[in-house]
């Protein structure tokens, strides 16, 4: 049983136009093991059978921010997957990773939306 307490936090849906630039992020909001995690980006698209690993992002706590409340150890960060020049092909649904602690926690997933009007 997990005795870690780390919430990874994505965004549920951005909706674009072709052409545009968006920058997906995950929030890591985590008790413990402050500043030690690596961060990992999925892409599940609409043609893809298994979704497969698209950045990383190794040992970075410069990104992070340490709760300004005194009792509480809660350290904040926020990691971005920036995309540039959307193509219809970059819609689908974007995971982030977390490995802390020596467990590996999952975002829900945005789904990132290629309104081509």
């Amino acid at each position: 049983e997990s005795n870690s307490k780390t919430v990874v936090h994505q965004s549920v849906s951005k909706s674009v136009q072709p052409g545009d630039s968006v920058s997906l992020n995950c929030t890591i909001h985590t008790e413990t093991c402050a500043g030690e995690h690596s961060v990992y980006w999925f892409r599940h698209g609409s043609g893809k059978s298994h979704p497969g690993i698209i950045y990383s992002i190794g040992d970075r706590s410069d990104q992070c921010e340490n709760s300004s409340e005194a009792e509480s150890s809660t350290q904040s960060c926020v990691y971005n997957l920036p995309k540039r020049n959307l193509s219809l092909s970059d819609a689908g649904t974007y995971y982030c990773a977390v490995a802390s602690c020596g467990e590996i926690l999952f975002g829900n997933g945005t789904k990132l939306v290629i309104d081509h009007k």
